[in-house]
């Protein structure tokens, strides 16, 4: 630097400085949302500082009744546009979002309730304040100078909240309590608060005749109880302005006898260390939670106001259910109480999730990773098969033992099964093979999808989905079942093509260990419901043509990438239904048929376009109680022959059917060696997890393997 020319260096200079101020401006841009700066950058590679804030915040929140003849009208249960916080505003700027979930989950045949919040857009705020599109004057601008939005949610358990000492009367949430309290420094001055406001002080004698003692103390517990109940807060700081307890200036309690009017003192016989008080949790009066900014609206929520800022809450949403789970990194779901007053079943209680924050692209590399073989050539995929989840914990249907029947919860104990292969396993990627939720027992299909996804996001484990017969039969169709689990964090899942029959046709790819060449293709079809027309041909749908027209033209364009690939390209397809040749049971298999195989009875020759692009192993759900692979042979003896194994991964649901010959739930693990061109397969059953069951080698050297 120093042996630059002076006129480099003062060009630098300038340089920077304009650097500086660029960045500065691009700060406060976006910040004010006059860019985004996320439309340009990706949001790994953009600053925290950078980060974009909420398009829109809320404002308020609404619980409403609607009839159920006139629940299909979009309007029904949502609250005028004049009502809540701010009033009308112009609808560009503001309005009411119902979420489409009937709190009562079906139970009333009257009514439906309705949770709706109003959102404000962030310019509002900003000042950017529209025409008032009724009277085409500027709108007055008084009502919103607080600017004012939700900053943070509670919800209130009377039965645990009251057992809080001080806290029996308002019954205040304890998160309120707790957050209040966190945010308070504990001088001298706040323990001398602590204890005048503890109600159970009983170290205190005061130095009286006995009869005056009782009569006093009798009277000051009067007195205390009158004041609570008026007020209905924590009794505060003992002072003279009441006229009968005053301290004086060498800590003496004074006593004022109102009927004749003789004041003695007393001498605090001992210390009161903050180490000896029994309670140390400050509980806030109305007047502590009003300046806090916290407030009541209905059904135990609280809400906190506060100004615009980047932790805000931006999204609500309700699940049902004690064991309900929120799988997504920037929501939490507040378990400390389900929302009040509302007449669901007990086991499908509403509870509230809320986002802080701008919505995160869960498609960005932190939560989507490329799947790779691993350095010894090594790759792991877990088949996850019927797990058949409710809303709420579920019955248990068909358990082993039988004698454990008896109040056995389904979900809980099928994902205690889970966990514990995942533990034992440590996949690379998981597949669900359809059925992931039982529809008929779930009223709420979101909340038992997330209870099903859940294992794999927490754990960071990159998992695909195909969809079963069952999926769509709850509160969501198969298009919004699908684009859900696509959605969340470490999913590979997609909706597929539109142009092609049903959702989730798509193809995932592994790359080798030492390039970004495709050593693993893995295909993933939608193979529907119910046959569209069961007088001509009943049972089960079928692939489509328009399907395997896909497949075929899919790996065309991936050929060029296999091709460049120095070992042995593999190939495996996974999807739910079983395609009709799964019913050629006069071949080898290796494994348990202890039921019919409800393949379709049409056949659409999806096993012929498969093996053409080179597919060796194909695995399936359905039939909970078949477990088997078959060794499926082709045009026997003749130059067109070949081989493909078609597999089952087996139910591991307790919700849905099983029991057939004590047939155990299980699971089904494959493991790709890229070094050998090799696909090895093993169960594990809930009976004995840590016991691996029948292994066997499927492909070797990229061939299918004879027994």
């Amino acid at each position: 630097m120093l042996g630059l020319p002076r006129r480099w260096l003062r060009q630098l200079t300038y340089l920077i400085g304009f650097l500086i101020v660029a960045i500065i401006l691009l700060i406060v841009a976006n910040s004010s949302n006059v860019i985004k700066l996320q439309d340009y950058i990706p949001t790994s590679l953009t600053p925290s500082f950078f980060q974009p804030s909420a398009d829109s915040y809320i404002v308020d929140i609404s619980i409403n009744n609607c009839f159920a003849y006139n629940s299909g009208n979009k309007k029904c249960g949502i609250p005028g546009d004049s009502e809540g916080k701010y009033g009308k505003i112009p609808e560009d700027s503001s309005k009411w979002i119902k979420l489409d979930k009937d709190l009562l989950l079906g139970s009333s045949w009257i009514k439906k309730q309705f949770l709706s919040y109003k959102t404000v857009k962030s310019s509002v705020f900003l000042g950017a304040f529209e025409e008032d599109s009724d009277s085409n004057e500027k709108r007055d601008n008084n009502k919103i100078t607080e600017k004012l939005v939700i900053i943070d949610i509670a919800i209130s358990n009377p039965s645990q909240d009251s057992k809080i000492k001080g806290n029996e009367k308002l019954k205040l949430p304890k998160y309120i309590i707790d957050e209040f309290h966190s945010g308070k420094v504990f001088d001298d001055d706040a323990h001398k608060n602590l204890i005048d406001n503890d109600n159970d002080i009983k170290p205190i004698k005061i130095d009286l005749e006995k009869d005056k003692q009782n009569s006093a103390s009798t009277k000051l517990s009067e007195a205390a109880k009158q004041k609570e109940f008026e007020e209905n807060i924590q009794p505060q700081n003992p002072s003279k302005s009441d006229g009968s307890i005053e301290e004086n200036a060498d800590g003496d309690i004074v006593s004022e006898n109102q009927e004749d009017g003789d004041i003695k003192s007393s001498k605090r016989s001992v210390e009161t260390s903050r180490h000896e008080l029994e309670r140390m949790l400050y509980v806030p009066t109305k007047e502590d939670l009003a300046k806090d900014g916290w407030v009541y609206k209905s059904n135990g929520i609280w809400l906190r106001y506060g100004k615009v800022q980047a932790n805000a809450v931006t999204g609500i949403d309700i699940l049902f259910g004690e064991d309900a789970v929120d799988p997504r990194p920037n929501w939490n779901l507040i378990k400390d109480g389900p929302l009040r007053d509302i007449a669901t079943q007990p086991d499908k209680k509403a509870y509230l999730t809320v986002r802080k924050g701008d919505k995160v692209n869960y498609k960005q590399a932190k939560y989507s990773p490329v799947l790779k073989i691993n350095k010894n050539g090594k790759f792991k995929i877990l088949q996850v098969a019927d797990l058949h989840f409710s809303t709420g914990v579920g019955k248990c249907r068909d358990p082993v033992p039988s004698s454990s029947k008896k109040g056995c919860e389904a979900d809980p104990r099928t994902l205690k099964f889970l966990e514990k292969v995942l533990e034992l396993e440590k996949p690379d990627l998981v597949v669900l093979s359809g059925d992931q939720i039982f529809g008929e027992t779930a009223p709420d299909s979101e909340t038992a999808l997330f209870k099903a996804l859940h294992p794999f996001v927490s754990r960071k484990i990159p998992f695909a989905v195909t969809l079963g017969n069952h999926d769509h039969e709850g509160s969501l169709t198969k298009s919004e079942m699908m684009s859900l689990a696509a959605s969340l964090p470490y999913s590979l899942a997609q909706l597929g093509p539109e142009d092609i029959d049903g959702f989730g046709n798509y193809v995932l790819t592994v790359e080798g260990p030492a390039s970004h060449n495709p050593a693993l293709s893995l295909f993933f079809l939608d193979t529907h419901a119910y046959s569209q027309n069961p007088k001509v041909t009943p049972g089960y749908d079928w692939i489509k043509e328009n399907q395997l027209k896909w497949v075929e033209e899919t790996h065309a364009n991936m050929k060029k990438a296999i091709d460049a690939y120095t070992h042995i390209h593999l190939s495996m397809a996974f999807f739910h239904i079983p395609i009709p040749e799964y019913r050629n049971l006069h071949q080898p298999f290796i494994g348990e048929q202890k039921e019919g195989i409800t393949a379709p009875r049409y056949n659409t020759g999806a096993r012929s376009i498969l093996n053409k692009v080179g597919v060796k192993v194909v695995s399936v759900g359905h039939d909970h109680c078949n477990d088997y692979c078959l060794l499926d042979i082709a045009n026997k003896d003749s130059e067109e022959e070949n081989k493909m194994w078609l597999c089952y991964g087996g139910g591991s649901g307790e919700g849905g059917y099983g029991g057939y010959g004590g047939y155990i739930r299980r699971l089904r693990i494959y493991e790709i060696d890229s070094n050998n061109a090799e696909i090895k397969s093993w169960k594990r059953t809930e009976q004995e997890p840590d016991q691996i069951v029948d292994t066997q080698i499927l492909v070797t050297d990229g061939k299918v393997v004879n027994f």
